[in-house]
């Protein structure tokens, strides 16, 4: 607030110093910016101007959105608020200006500080906000660990399961890869007919006698 009143007086003490600040092309606002040196932006200088017309320490014509005179009131009180938006003799408002000078009063508006109740209500809205956040990822990440001890069940099972078939396979590998019981010397001695000769001869049932046939 002290340097936006510091950028009041240097204004007025120009004006009442160098007089009105004309300009044909309808910038006498960046005009008297520029003669009081002033270092900010052109919104912030524009807004500060505005102001001071609305409070009656300068007067100003407008028309459209150029301002092509500014010229000092003849006020030097710099307690003055912003006033209700002004107009040229053609009833057009400097649309500009009046933005300015509401973005000044939203400013102050958002800079008092809040009543207590309502910042405690909005705190309390918040609280629950995040707590049920807070309760909805407990929920997921119990969901989570849930599926996870099921997949690592699942994969015991199959594990067991796994390692039973390779025990299986290795018993069958090994009753495969036993060596045949040898033939004797003499049978290998024999062709194959022979061969063939001496296991029918071994798988022939004995024949009966006729002592057994009259003793039945």
């Amino acid at each position: 607030m002290a340097r936006d009143q510091s950028v009041r007086n240097r204004i007025v003490e120009y004006l009442a110093t160098h007089g009105a600040v004309d300009d044909a092309s309808g910038k006498a606002t960046s005009v008297l910016k520029k003669a009081i040196g002033y270092e900010g932006t052109d919104a912030g200088f524009t807004q500060v101007v505005a102001a001071m017309a609305k409070a009656g320490l300068l007067t100003r014509q407008i028309k459209g959105k150029r301002t092509y005179r500014i010229s000092h009131s003849g006020k030097s009180d710099l307690r003055g608020g912003v006033a209700a938006p002004s107009a040229n003799g053609d009833g057009q408002m400097d649309y500009d200006e009046l933005a300015a000078a509401l973005l000044a009063q939203v400013t102050r508006v958002a800079a008092t500080p809040a009543d207590t109740s309502e910042s405690a209500s909005w705190a309390r809205r918040r609280l629950e906000q995040l707590e049920a956040r807070n309760a909805a990822l407990q929920r997921d990440v119990a969901r989570a660990n849930a599926e996870a001890e099921a997949v690592a069940a699942e994969r015991d099972v199959l594990q067991n399961q796994l390692e039973a078939a390779q025990h299986n396979l290795s018993l069958l590998t090994d009753r495969l890869q036993e060596p045949r019981r040898p033939q004797s010397r003499a049978a290998e001695r024999l062709g194959p007919d022979e061969q063939s000769l001496l296991n029918q001869l071994r798988h022939r049932r004995p024949a009966r006698t006729a002592s057994s046939e009259h003793a039945i």
